[in-house]
């Protein structure tokens, strides 16, 4: 896209402007334009990707404006500074003029893949898993930078091999299975107290479950917490 605005003040039609702004001020360099977008587009890049690829489209070759004594450059509607973006650039003197750029930019980064496919259910090792870069604008939301983040992890779907991995595809391991013995434990007002307990379900940390008091007979409802332990509601 390539939209081009062009305002010029003083006596004169605009019908011989063009001719006279070419004799007078000559051309501005297409290239001055694109290093005034890329500059005000790498400004806006978090610190951590000053090394982002930046490339800006245009201006269209034969398309001729006025040397210009003070441009500058600001977003058309942009909220990603990553991807694709339109920015405007403006002359504000001697001549008003203003058109407005593609740009894309690329920052390539690690991301976890599938080394092959894998399906559901499948508990992920170091070997079902390898590190690609590619462009941030294109990982999906969620995306694993690191194999650490993923490695005895769940797939809670099947995925094709080259696949980004994401944490909306990870559950955390079985912590507690059926029939297991575990602590319940209720913690209140600096007492802790802890129980045999007998789970009645499967359970991942996070994930309420019932479990049996063993002494009591009573079922209660808990949250798996990462030590395996099903924490408990304080009884009245």
């Amino acid at each position: 896209m390539l939209l081009v605005t062009f305002t010029v003040f003083g006596a004169g039609l605009w019908g011989s402007s063009m001719a006279e702004a070419a004799d007078a001020t000559a051309w501005e360099p297409a290239e001055s334009i694109r290093q005034v977008v890329e500059h005000f587009v790498r400004s806006r890049l978090p610190q951590q990707s000053q090394d982002a690829r930046i490339t800006v489209q245009g201006p269209v070759e034969g398309l001729h404006f006025p040397r210009c004594g003070h441009m500058q450059a600001r977003d058309f509607g942009a909220a990603n500074p990553f991807g694709a973006q339109t920015v405007e650039v403006a002359c504000l003197t001697p001549q008003v003029w203003s058109l407005y750029l593609p740009v894309q930019v690329a920052w390539p980064q690690g991301a976890v893949v599938a080394a092959r496919a894998l399906g559901a259910g499948h508990v992920l090792t170091e070997g079902d898993l390898a590190v690609v870069q590619r462009d941030l604008s294109s990982l999906p939301a969620g995306a694993i930078t690191k194999p650490a983040q993923a490695i005895g992890r769940v797939l809670q779907y099947s995925v094709a091999a080259g696949q980004s991995v994401t944490q909306g595809m990870l559950a955390g391991p079985q912590l507690i299975h059926y029939g297991q013995s575990v602590p319940l434990v209720a913690l209140g007002q600096g007492v802790r107290l802890v129980a045999l307990g007998m789970a009645m379900e499967n359970g991942r940390q996070g994930q309420t479950i019932l479990a049996r008091n063993v002494q009591s007979g009573k079922v209660v409802t808990g949250v798996v917490d990462g030590a395996g332990q099903i924490m408990v509601a304080m009884g009245p």
